[in-house]
């Protein structure tokens, strides 16, 4: 079973269901968005962050959880063993990408480099055993715009490399 999490527009799901040819099981959002994807939008359930939790507790063990862009802490006995989350941000190199707005701080840092981590989801904030890491250069002038929309690309094919091993 493969449940997915979103909080955003559900894009990047997208991306990763029409690469893998299947859909997770169970989509969940978060609150109700007015430009969510139009393929995900007839696929999603809507529901408070409480209720998801509690709906993560029912899951069996070996239930697959990824969080896309899911803006929320998952925490206690609604995190799974199977769960995963990807950040936009090379936090092996640079722990202060750690949390929100990781492109943002490497291009008013000035990195020249930062990358994309799916790691497993702990109760610490992007704190879980690292299952891939993809560096990426930062080309001189890059803005943020730009970095998140190539760390987007980045993130898709890890998707798909990490689920058709699991799923």
């Amino acid at each position: 079973m493969w449940v997915a999490l979103f909080s955003n527009s559900g894009n990047e799901l997208a991306s990763i269901c029409e690469k893998l040819g299947r859909w997770p099981d169970k989509v969940y959002l978060d609150k109700e968005r007015t430009e969510v994807n139009p393929w995900i939008k007839n696929q999603c359930e809507v529901l408070p962050h409480a209720d998801i939790l509690e709906r993560l507790k029912e899951l069996p063990e070996d239930a697959i959880v990824t969080l896309h862009g899911y803006l929320r802490i998952i925490s206690g006995d609604s995190i799974r063993s199977n769960m995963y989350n990807v950040h936009p941000g090379d936090i092996i190199k640079y722990p202060e990408l750690v949390g929100i707005h990781p492109q943002r701080k490497a291009v008013d840092l000035n990195l020249p480099t930062t990358g994309v981590v799916i790691h497993k989801v702990t109760d610490k904030l992007d704190g879980g055993d690292i299952q891939l890491f993809f560096s990426h250069d930062i080309e001189e002038g890059t803005d943020e715009k730009k970095l998140i929309d190539e760390l987007r690309i980045l993130s898709i094919k890890m998707w798909v490399m990490l689920l058709k091993g699991k799923l």
